[in-house]
């Protein structure tokens, strides 16, 4: 299985940094990034874009994203997007409920179908 990693810290100027690390061929067609993070009175949330730049349909694509406040892990939730044709970009939000104190999330590709 692959995995792709993107880390985001909050600021005021947030910029994603990501570190992409390719496994199986299955899935290397395919480029996570993580948006900032944001934090609301029901948790924190990072949009997430999974861009398919090569020729086949992924039907399904789960994204799991740890949250963090400083160094502590307060946990993880995910999402799966559906139906990336080959040379779009699919976007959803990976939300957090109860992560109010969250500053930085590390998301990863978990799992493709």
């Amino acid at each position: 299985m692959k995995s792709i990693c993107g880390k985001v810290v909050s600021s005021s100027i947030a910029a994603a940094a990501i570190g992409l690390s390719l496994g199986a061929a299955q899935a290397a067609d395919l480029e996570l990034t993580p948006g900032k993070i944001y934090t609301d009175a029901a948790g924190a949330y990072v949009s997430v874009a999974v861009k398919n730049s090569g020729t086949a349909t992924a039907a399904e694509v789960k994204v799991t994203c740890e949250f963090f406040a400083g160094k502590r892990a307060l946990g993880k939730a995910s999402t799966t997007l559906f139906s990336i044709v080959g040379g779009v970009t699919g976007t959803d939000q990976v939300r957090f409920l109860g992560g109010t104190s969250a500053t930085s999330a590390t998301c990863t590709l978990a799992g493709q179908k």
